[in-house]
């Protein structure tokens, strides 16, 4: 059985070519970003859980290394805003701040498209520092909502 909907941000994928297998199913996707996202976590996309999930929606600020001119930044705008997920993009001087939800865009993705559109982060250790401290911010929060809900260290079971 195959699935005509991508599980990931609900778009219609008749005739996309970009499939996953899980759990005795194939499923569509529209982009290989959706792709990407639930292959790490299929729990968060399909089951109970995804019927109850709401948006989480961020705002990341990445700080390039130059200035870019007028033509550079039209076409970076356009590089993310053709990410699942984004919902608002603003390009400064040498600051990008982008507003996106979590459950169809990461960090990490983002940073691929702005490299892949001409944009070049900055390099210091403190820079590099954040985006990792952010890349592992959002792993721990997405595996978060795709637990079971089951008791973890800081939450005990419940007695009965």
């Amino acid at each position: 059985m195959v699935q005509r909907r991508c599980p990931v941000c609900g778009m219609e994928t008749e005739g996309s070519a970009i499939h996953a297998r899980h759990a005795g199913l194939v499923y569509d996707f529209c982009s290989s970003q959706c792709r990407e996202n639930f292959v790490a976590r299929p729990s968060l996309y399909i089951g109970k859980q995804a019927g109850q999930r709401k948006a989480v929606i961020k705002r990341r600020h990445f700080v390039l290394d130059r200035a870019m001119n007028d033509a550079q930044r039209a076409h970076v705008i356009r590089a993310i805003e053709g990410l699942m997920g984004v919902q608002h993009v603003d390009i400064g001087n040498r600051r990008v701040s982008i507003d996106y939800n979590l459950l169809e865009a990461r960090a990490e993705q983002i940073e691929r498209a702005l490299l892949e559109a001409g944009a070049t982060l900055g390099g210091g250790w403190s820079e590099r520092l954040k985006r990792g401290w952010i890349h592992y911010t959002e792993e721990n929060e997405l595996d978060h909502l795709a637990s079971s809900g089951a008791a973890c260290c800081n939450k005990p079971p419940a007695r009965g």
